[in-house]
């Protein structure tokens, strides 16, 4: 079964935070080490603050789509653009992880 690209981006950052945590609360960690892992773990709360944000305008771009009355469609399919590659781009840099689906995957820069 496929996962969901919100899932498998919550599932990363979570073991990310999770790793930051754990060499945070080793003994004999440099200061310079120290200060990597505290905004490595920022990062991954920012990030998923992030997924939530993306993840909520998808979600209602998707209802919206479906009830759609007016014929809307194109704009809702563009809100979906726009969901779709902010979190294919959230998901570049885990390009070598078993679970990440080449359907993810960024073809072309966008200006």
């Amino acid at each position: 079964m496929d996962m969901d690209i919100v899932d498998f981006l919550l599932t990363r950052f979570q073991d990310d935070a999770a790793e930051s945590r754990k060499l945070l609360t080793a003994r004999g960690v440099a200061p310079s080490d120290r200060w990597y892992e505290e905004r490595l773990l920022r990062e991954c709360e920012a990030k998923l603050m992030l997924i939530d944000i993306i993840g909520g305008a998808r979600r209602n771009a998707l209802a919206r789509m479906l009830l759609d009355p007016d014929g809307q469609g194109k704009l809702f399919a563009d809100e979906l653009e726009w969901t779709s590659l902010a979190l294919a781009s959230m998901a570049a840099g885990y390009q070598d992880h078993p679970d990440y689906q080449d359907g993810w995957r960024l073809t072309e820069k966008r200006s």
